[in-house]
C-alpha cells in the first residue's frame, strides 16, 4: 500500500499527471469555406495569410513552399495545404483528403 501511494506522489511530482499546454491550434470560423475557395494559379499565398491568420506548418520542400493550416475539427482534423511557387501563387492545393490518401505536391499551373 506505501509503494502505491508513493509511486502515485511520484508522478504528480514528475509532471506525469499533468495536462499538456495549449499548441495554439483552433478551429477557424470560416476555415473551410476559405479551403473550398482556393482556386489554382489564382490564390496567393498572402490572401490565405489574412484569412486563415498564421499557418500551423510552414516549410520547403525541394524548391517549393509548403504552407498548411489545421482549418477544422468536424469530428476529424481537416487540413488545407498548398504549394506555391516563387510569386506566391498557389500551384497545388490538399484540402480535406482521409489520411492514409497521399499527397505528392506538384505544380498544375505549368
Amino acid at each position: 500500500m506505501r509503494f502505491a501511494v508513493s509511486f502515485v506522489a511520484f508522478l504528480l511530482l514528475t509532471g506525469c499527471a499533468t495536462l499538456p499546454e495549449d499548441n495554439g491550434e483552433h478551429p477557424i470560423p470560416n476555415g473551410a469555406a476559405v479551403a473550398q475557395s482556393v482556386e489554382l494559379c489564382k490564390t496567393r499565398i498572402a490572401e490565405l495569410r489574412a484569412r486563415l491568420g498564421e499557418p500551423s506548418r510552414e516549410g520547403v520542400l525541394g524548391r517549393a513552399r509548403i504552407t498548411t493550416w489545421v482549418v477544422a475539427w468536424d469530428p476529424l482534423t481537416k487540413y488545407l495545404g498548398v504549394m506555391t511557387n516563387d510569386s506566391g501563387t498557389v500551384v497545388d492545393v490538399y484540402w480535406d483528403l482521409p489520411s492514409e490518401v497521399t499527397w505528392a505536391p506538384t505544380d498544375r499551373c505549368k
